[in-house]
């Protein structure tokens, strides 16, 4: 035992250490890696061109040299153009900075020479009339005048001697110093992504093939459709914000150019490069046209179009053209985008802020595939953290009545009022009844649970039924809900009564307490069909107990049991339930209308008796 425990306690240190590892390797092997990730996600980007290209019977080598020659082409010539627009922006500066300095001044000074200016003047002059001692010049002329005539009549001092510091004679390189230093790393990161994306694109075969002999062994399945995934995601990510950012750019250079902002194509060619970086780009984007407006003009008629300008692009990208294009999203929520920008930031600077996104796509669909990593998908995936149940249930147990109801709201939109009970509210009376049998639940959160579910399932009615649906026609079949053993089999029993009512049948729901005087209304009133309603995992063997009473008592009754929710299958029901009580038996409520509806000798062939309720036969 002691080896276990040193092992399990070692666990999380292991866990650590490799984690500072792999962030040891990230941080100090960037400049190869961020070259590398650079490449790949360009690859993904320029896959489809290529693609594109091939199925036009062109080859893989000239696909590949067309799609890079047109790409570094283009990416050359706006280099070239923005550089010689941002020569000119930096002769013309001097001109602009007599416009810049009376800005700067009114700022600083915003009252001017207004009227307000000159009543505040008057104001405080008066004031240094009326104030004692404000003009007490004349006692304090003597002492001023010694003390100043004893400085002046103070010997003077020497005047200090010039002292002139000569640097020495410095070399050409030296004289470049860090500049060409980091010129240097640029061109060598630059030739480096540009061979290793020629290099992936031409090998893309061969380097599928060797990631599946590395990591593939006996999981081809797994690594093909997390490999594919990924592929997908981040070549679909990449191209929407390709244009989505082009789309941003145009707008804002049109709308410069209109109002008379200069050199506006430069400025709209810079923020559809700068919105690829997230949160920070489009705020610089909007800050350098804002600046040169401030500069040239000298009103703020202009800078101010330009803030607005912005304003309405962003509303329309953000509101109307990303939802849109982004029917197929990333795979990621807005919170792993925050949280991957700050890491990657902080890890490699502002190239980590470009990548952050497509890398953190990778993550969340490793994270799907591989159990291991499965928690990367849990954080930063963008499907819920709870599923519906779950999620209505917390809500109950932190006895937030509003948030509950907001989760069943939610799913409803999407869904019919029989897969709300079907979904959530069955399943999360389940997840109550476990927790209720093994002690966790007390008994105050238990009634606020039993409390506020029927109250919702009694407000679902009411709204499902004053929607204005045309009414089913009426069932001669009289139909008995019984629940099994305790007020969660109640509840279920309630739903079932809704479902049925809705779709045209006459049924009667029996309380908890009232078990016993439902037997002998069912002797006296001979019902067609009982249901025995029972929410699963502690109600089974209740259920089979009233099962049997009903056939010793109405043997013309037609049992059905509701197992809600149960995964059990017929071998196992056969040995729980018995033979006698297995003929009808439905895990779900729409399951139990379509029992109904086999019982029904009035239901014609086609005809569902379903109207107004919507019936899911999965």
């Amino acid at each position: 035992m002691e080896p276990t425990k040193i092992g399990r306690k070692s666990a999380p240190s292991q866990l650590a250490l490799t984690a500072v590892a792999v962030l040891a390797c990230l941080y100090f092997g960037r400049d190869v890696l961020i070259p590398f990730a650079l490449a790949v996600l360009i690859t993904f980007l320029l896959s489809s061109p290529v693609g594109w290209l091939q199925r036009l019977k062109f080859g893989r080598v000239a696909s590949v040299l067309i799609v890079l020659i047109i790409t570094y082409a283009a990416a050359g010539a706006l280099i070239w153009a923005g550089a010689k627009q941002l020569s000119a922006i930096l002769e013309q500066l001097p001109e602009y900075q007599a416009n810049i300095d009376r800005k700067i001044e009114r700022i600083q000074s915003p009252m001017g020479s207004s009227r307000l200016s000159r009543a505040v003047s008057s104001i405080e002059a008066i004031k240094s009339d009326l104030t004692p001692g404000s003009n007490g010049g004349n006692q304090k002329d003597g002492p001023e005048k010694t003390g100043t005539a004893r400085q002046d009549s103070s010997p003077a001092k020497s005047a200090p001697v010039p002292v002139e510091i000569v640097k020495p004679h410095e070399g050409i390189a030296a004289s470049l110093g860090l500049a060409s230093t980091s010129a240097a790393r640029i061109l060598a990161a630059i030739l480096a992504v540009a061979v290793l994306t020629l290099f992936m694109l031409l090998r893309r075969g061969d380097l599928r093939d060797r990631i599946f002999r590395l990591f593939g062994r006996g999981r081809i399945n797994i690594v093909t459709t997390a490999m594919d995934d990924a592929g997908g995601r981040v070549s679909r990510y990449l191209l929407t914000q390709f244009l989505i950012n082009s789309t941003f750019g145009i707008l804002m250079g049109v709308g410069l150019f209109f109002i008379g902002v200069p050199y506006s194509l430069f400025w709209g060619v810079l923020a559809a490069i700068l919105r690829f970086i997230p949160y920070v780009g489009t705020l610089i984007a909007v800050a350098c046209p804002f600046v040169m407006a401030v500069a040239v003009f000298a009103g703020w008629k202009q800078p101010l179009l330009t803030l607005a300008l912005w304003g309405c692009v962003e509303l329309v990208i953000t509101c109307v053209l990303e939802p849109w294009l982004y029917a197929v999203r990333a795979g990621i929520s807005s919170l792993a985008v925050l949280l991957s920008a700050a890491f990657w930031t902080m890890l490699w600077g502002p190239v980590g802020l470009v990548i952050a996104t497509p890398l953190t796509v990778c993550l969340v669909v490793l994270g799907r595939h591989v159990p291991q990593l499965e928690f990367l998908y849990i954080l930063f995936g963008d499907e819920p953290a709870l599923a519906p149940e779950a999620s209505y249930y917390q809500r109950l147990l932190a006895m937030n009545e509003d948030e509950a109801r907001e989760v069943l709201d939610s799913y409803l939109k999407e869904k019919s009022l029989v897969d709300v009970y079907d979904s959530v509210l069955i399943p999360a009376l389940s997840l109550a009844e476990q927790d209720r049998h093994d002690g966790t639940l007390d008994e105050a959160r238990q009634k606020f649970v039993y409390q506020t579910t029927r109250e919702m399932i009694e407000d679902l009615g009411e709204e499902a039924s004053g929607e204005g649906r045309r009414e089913a026609p009426q069932s001669h079949l009289s139909i008995l809900s019984i629940p099994a053993r305790d007020e969660a089999d109640e509840l279920a029993g309630l739903m079932l009564a809704q479902v049925l009512t809705q779709a045209g049948y006459a049924v009667q729901s029996i309380p908890v307490g009232f078990i016993r005087e439902a037997m002998a209304e069912i002797v006296r009133e001979k019902p067609d069909i009982v249901f025995v309603s029972a929410v699963p995992p502690f109600a089974i063997s209740h259920a089979r107990s009233i099962c049997r009473r009903v056939t010793q008592k109405a043997p013309g009754a037609k049992p059905v049991i509701g197992l809600w929710g149960s995964e059990l299958d017929k071998a196992l029901l056969q040995e729980r339930l018995g033979p006698g009580c297995l003929d009808y038996v439905a895990n779900s409520l729409s399951q139990a209308l379509l029992q109904v509806q086999k019982l029904d000798p009035e239901a014609a062939s086609g005809d569902d008796r379903v109207k107004g309720v919507e019936v899911s036969t999965h």
